[in-house]
């Protein structure tokens, strides 16, 4: 049975970032990817500084492709952007909104069905921010498609990591998680481990305080709250155990026994996993209806231009973006 292709919006983050070198690099062999890219950018800038990584694609204008359903075939989707050309390296204010574009831009092919999934490039947050609020794709994306309960899930195969808040403050965390909070984003690590998986995962929880609070010689939460998170989920048939401490959970030696440790805050989960997965980790948004993924570094604007960023990440999510688009077909 021929299976049919699902179509990938890429985005290419902030133009004068590394986004475009990774995004191209990624795509060398895409004849032997398990999708139809569709690559969200302004083709000048490509044409300008990456024509030699540039594979001879048709390109279309953004507002043709919103007409269109049939697109078979890789495509460069262009961007119509009144402002001069970016350097590499030279991130402005003007390659913040060039890229809020690009992402509004595979929003709404997503609303209209066209394509599949998303993957987005890296961006800058402060840049960005210049225009609209946004502390990051995941809680833009949520709010733009009117959903609310997204989670980030760094995933590499071997080492893999949930968060239950993305872009908090450590003084307003307490603010945020609590009982409701936390056994969903238990459900919903072990539901998006398992589409990946394809079997059901074994999930760890890090607990919020040092030590888990020490018996409660520094705090109560883990003892009253996380503690009480993960009694409940195993009543409901989930595989987990914890709270661990996050300064030994981390551990290769003990993640490995984990198909998916669970981190209350972003550098909690972030930290470990960068210094063991940086170069093949993805970032992938889970809880919400539409499937994205992500590199997991930013924009490099310091080596922008030098051809010497490594592409990886941006591969590896364009992949496990394409096989999650199958799974839902």
């Amino acid at each position: 049975m021929l299976i049919r292709k699902p179509k990938v919006a890429i985005t290419i983050g902030d133009p004068a970032g590394i986004g475009p070198e990774v995004t191209l690099k990624a795509l060398r062999d895409f004849e032997t990817l398990p999708c139809i890219p569709l690559v969200i950018c302004r083709v000048e800038v490509l044409q300008k500084f990456y024509q030699h990584l540039m594979p001879s694609w048709d390109v279309l204008d953004f507002d043709k492709v919103k007409s269109s359903t049939d697109i078979q075939k890789p495509t460069f989707i262009n961007i119509l952007v009144d402002a001069p050309i970016p350097q590499p390296s030279c991130g402005s204010q003007l390659t913040g909104k060039e890229s809020l574009a690009y992402i509004d831009a595979a929003i709404d092919l997503w609303k209209l069905k066209i394509i599949n999934a998303m993957v987005t490039g890296p961006v800058n947050k402060s840049l960005v921010e210049k225009w609209v609020p946004f502390t990051g794709h995941t809680e833009y994306i949520a709010q733009h498609i009117r959903e609310d309960n997204p989670r980030m899930l760094m995933y590499s195969g071997k080492y893999n990591v949930m968060l239950v808040t993305t872009h908090v403050p450590i003084f307003k965390l307490k603010d945020v998680i609590g009982y409701d909070v936390l056994l969903q984003t238990v459900t919903i690590c072990e539901n998006s481990m398992t589409k990946i998986m394809k079997k059901k995962p074994k999930i760890a929880m890090c607990g919020l305080d040092p030590h888990c609070g020490d018996q409660g010689a520094i705090g109560n939460f883990d003892i009253d709250v996380t503690a009480k998170v993960i009694k409940d989920a195993q009543l409901k048939g989930i595989i987990i155990e914890g709270p661990f401490s996050a300064d030994t959970i981390f551990i290769p030696q003990r993640w490995e026994h984990y198909d998916c440790v669970i981190a209350h805050y972003h550098d909690q989960g972030l930290i470990p996993f960068k210094m063991l997965a940086f170069d093949e980790g993805v970032n992938v948004t889970v809880g919400l209806s539409v499937i994205r993924t992500s590199v997991d570094h930013g924009t490099a604007f310091d080596i922008a231009g030098k051809n010497c960023a490594g592409y990886t990440s941006m591969k590896k999510a364009i992949e496990l973006a394409s096989f999650l688009a199958l799974k839902e077909e």
